[in-house]
C-alpha cells in the first residue's frame, strides 16, 4: 500500500497538471452551485418584493376607494368580487370594522368580505393578523404583510387601515390574504430545470476535465519522445564525428598506395573508387553534422563585409575540372560587387551545393554563374541546362530529405540534406534563396542578399 501512494505522490509530482485538473473538477461545480444558489435566492426575494408590493398597491388603492363607502357594504362586497375576480391568487379579501376599546379579544366586525355569506359577522383576529393590525392602526398611510403557511403553500396576509373621511380616525381595515402556490410552483419548476441545466454543464465540464487529464498521459508521451529525439540527435552527432577520422585515414592510406611504384592501371582505378567512395561518405557526415547543429542552434557564423565575387570565383574554378569531365561549359564573369556581410565559409558552402548541383544533374550544355548588385541586394543566379524541376517537385524541394524521383535521377547519388542544409544557411544569413525551372529545360536557383549598411 506503501507503494502505491509513493508512486502516485511521484506521479502527482511529475505531472502538476493534474492537481490543476482535480482542482478545476471540484472547484467549478461548486462555484456554479453557489452562483445558481445566489441566483435563485435573489430572485425569490424579487418575486415576493414584486407580490408585496402589488398587493399594497391594490389595499392602498382600495383604501382611498372604501373610506368614500364604509356604510356601503354590499357596494364594496360588488367591487371586492371584481377585485377577486382579476386576481387568482387572492384566496381572502374583507374588510373588517374598527378596533373597540374595551374588546380584549381582538374581535372585529365584517363589513364586507369576497365571502358574503360572512358579512355582518365577527372575527377574531389571531395573533399575526393582531400584530399587523396594530401596525397599520399607528400608521394609516401604509400596508403591513407578514408571510404564514397553510397546509405547506405559502401565503402572504397584508394588512392596511381605512382613515374616515371626517377625520383622522380608523373606519376599518382592508385585511388579504394572497397565496403563493402558484408562483412557488413556477420558482420550483424554473429551479428544477436550473439543476437539470447546472447538472448538464458540470456533467461536460467533468468529461472535458477528464480528456484534460488525458492531455497529460500526452504531454508526458511528448516529452519521453522529445528526450528520445535529443538522444538520437546526440548520438547521430556523436556517430558522425567519429566516423570523420577513419574516413581521414582511409582517404590518407589512399593517397599513399596511389605513390607507389609499380602499381597496375587496375589497381590504381580501384583507389580511385575507394577514393571517392570515402569522399562521397565523408560528404554525408558533413551533411549529418551541419543538419545537427542547424536543428539545436549550434552552427556558428562568423560574419565579414566582403565582396563576394572573389568566393564565387574560387568555387568556380574548383569545379572547373568535374565540369570538363563531363563535357561541361562553366561560365563566370567575375565583377566587383557591393560588400555584403556574410560568413565566408558558409557562403562557399552554398555556392558548392548549388553549383555542384547544377553540374550533377546536367548531361549536356553549359553551367554558368551570373552575379549582379544594385542598390539593395547582391543577386547571383547559378543556371543550367540539365533536366529542369517540374512545377510540382519545386515546391517540395527545400525540404528534408525531398529528392526528385524520375528516370533521369535514379542513378544520381544524394541524400536530399543539401538543399535544405542550403535554404537554412541562406536564411540565418539574412538572404532569400528561389528556384526558377521548366521540366525538361534546366534550372535557374536565385540568391539574393541585402548589402551590408
Amino acid at each position: 500500500m506503501l507503494k502505491i501512494f509513493s508512486r502516485g505522490f511521484d506521479f502527482v509530482r511529475n505531472n502538476p497538471q493534474i492537481i490543476y485538473t482535480l482542482f478545476l473538477v471540484v472547484a467549478i461545480p461548486v462555484a456554479f452551485f453557489f452562483t445558481s444558489e445566489q441566483f435563485l435566492k435573489v430572485a425569490r426575494e424579487n418575486q415576493d418584493r414584486l407580490e408585496r408590493s402589488r398587493i399594497g398597491l391594490l389595499q392602498d388603492t382600495f383604501a382611498l376607494f372604501a373610506r368614500e363607502h364604509m356604510d356601503e357594504p354590499q357596494y364594496l362586497g360588488e367591487k371586492i368580487a371584481m377585485i377577486v375576480g382579476a386576481n387568482e391568487t387572492i384566496v381572502n379579501f374583507r374588510i373588517v370594522g374598527p378596533r373597540s376599546a374595551s374588546d380584549e379579544q381582538e374581535t372585529l366586525p365584517i363589513i364586507a368580505s369576497m365571502n358574503s355569506a360572512e358579512e355582518g359577522t365577527m372575527i377574531t383576529l389571531d395573533p399575526q393578523t393582531g400584530y399587523l393590525v396594530s401596525l397599520s392602526g399607528g400608521r394609516d398611510t401604509q400596508a403591513y404583510a407578514s408571510e404564514f403557511f397553510v397546509n405547506g403553500a405559502r401565503h402572504w396576509r397584508s394588512v392596511r387601515a381605512i382613515t374616515a373621511t371626517s377625520s383622522s380616525s380608523v373606519a376599518g381595515y382592508v385585511i388579504t390574504d394572497l397565496s403563493m402556490a402558484q408562483t412557488d410552483a413556477v420558482a420550483r419548476k424554473n429551479i428544477r430545470n436550473a439543476y437539470a441545466t447546472l447538472a448538464l454543464i458540470i456533467v461536460l465540464i467533468i468529461i472535458l476535465l477528464a480528456r484534460q487529464a488525458r492531455i497529460i498521459d500526452y504531454a508526458t508521451l511528448y516529452q519521453r519522445l522529445k528526450e528520445v529525439d535529443q538522444m538520437k540527435d546526440d548520438f547521430v552527432s556523436m556517430a558522425a564525428h567519429e566516423l570523420r577520422s577513419p574516413l581521414t585515414i582511409i582517404r590518407g592510406y589512399v593517397e599513399m598506395l596511389g605513390e607507389t611504384e609499380g602499381l597496375s592501371e587496375k589497381g590504381k582505378g580501384n583507389l580511385k573508387n575507394i577514393d571517392h567512395a570515402a569522399l562521397q561518405l565523408n560528404t554525408l557526415v558533413g551533411d549529418i553534422l551541419d543538419v545537427s547543429k542547424l536543428q539545436e542552434g549550434r552552427m556558428t557564423f562568423n560574419y565579414q563585409t566582403i565582396d563576394v565575387s572573389g568566393e564565387i570565383a574560387g568555387v568556380v574554378e574548383s569545379f572547373a575540372k568535374p565540369a570538363r569531365d563531363k563535357g561541361l561549359a562553366l561560365h563566370y564573369e567575375k565583377q566587383p560587387l557591393p560588400l555584403s556581410s556574410v560568413d565566408p565559409d558558409r557562403f562557399r558552402q552554398v555556392m558548392i551545393n548549388l553549383i555542384g548541383n547544377a553540374i550533377k544533374y546536367t548531361r549536356e550544355g553549359e553551367v554558368r554563374v551570373i552575379a549582379r548588385g544594385d542598390g539593395k541586394a547582391v543577386t547571383i543566379r547559378v543556371s543550367d541546362t540539365g533536366m529542369g524541376i517540374s512545377a510540382e517537385d519545386q515546391q517540395k524541394l527545400f525540404q528534408k530529405f525531398y529528392r526528385v524521383k524520375s528516370v533521369d535521377t535514379e542513378k544520381i547519388s544524394g541524400t536530399g540534406l543539401g538543399l535544405w542544409i542550403t535554404a537554412q544557411i541562406v536564411r540565418v544569413m539574412k538572404g532569400t534563396i528561389s528556384v526558377e525551372s521548366i521540366k525538361g529545360k534546366g534550372a535557374d536557383f536565385i540568391l539574393t542578399f541585402p548589402i551590408a549598411g
